[in-house]
């Protein structure tokens, strides 16, 4: 009887090991950078959103079938928008914000030695975070086109360079409430069924590989 549950106990090890052999590897990326706030123009007036630092924390699932990688994604740049206006329904405003990202995706990998260059697309959530009582926040889809290169050091350490191109979509006619009407409460811009607003970033961090 003994005998039988060793022999059933190695063969469980045996397996896990197996698996553990042809499990992907997985990376963890923490980037820091600069991040494009972006401009638009309305009827109501002009919207900037200044550039600033930009954070990002990306888990990566590597080297799967056709050189590709699966990647989930969150990145914040904290920073202000600034309203001003070209009709006399609406005043000049600022306030503080951050724009927040939600993304998964996939990355086409290409060299697979210790540099890598990928090519890739996400899609997801955009969060714009006020930090304005009076101004409320929205959410969007979103979605991103990014390039980059990643430089590995050793066989689980390395360095990750990219860059994005970031877009909000409004599909579903919510529009975007700044709040900027008379007394905050008469009227708003709206953005939906449109691009929000043109956004990006350029970051750099290092890699975990597991």
């Amino acid at each position: 009887m003994m005998r039988r549950y060793s022999v059933a106990l190695f063969v469980l090890l045996f397996s896990g090991m197996q698996l553990s052999a042809e499990r992907p590897p997985v990376e963890i990326s923490a980037l820091a950078g600069y991040g494009l706030g972006g401009v638009r123009n309305f009827d109501e007036g002009r919207i900037n959103i200044d550039n600033s630092f930009s954070w990002n924390v990306t888990v990566s699932v590597t080297d799967l079938p056709g050189g590709f990688s699966a990647e989930i994604s969150f990145s914040r740049a904290d920073s202000a928008l600034h309203f001003k206006s070209d009709s006399p329904d609406y005043s000049d405003t600022n306030f503080n914000m951050a724009s927040d990202y939600i993304l998964i995706g996939a990355n086409k990998d290409f060299l697979q030695d210790k540099i890598r260059l990928f090519l890739g697309a996400d899609i997801g959530s955009a969060w714009f975070d006020s930090k304005d009582s009076n101004i409320q926040d929205s959410w969007f889809f979103a979605f991103d086109i990014k390039g980059g290169m990643k430089i590995y050091f050793t066989e689980n350490m390395g360095l990750r360079l990219q860059g994005r191109f970031l877009l909000p979509l409004d599909f579903f006619d919510s529009g975007y409430y700044l709040g900027i009407g008379p007394g905050y409460s008469g009227g708003g811009i709206s953005f939906s069924g449109d691009a929000v607003i043109a956004q990006g970033d350029f970051s750099a961090g290092l890699i975990l590989r597991f």
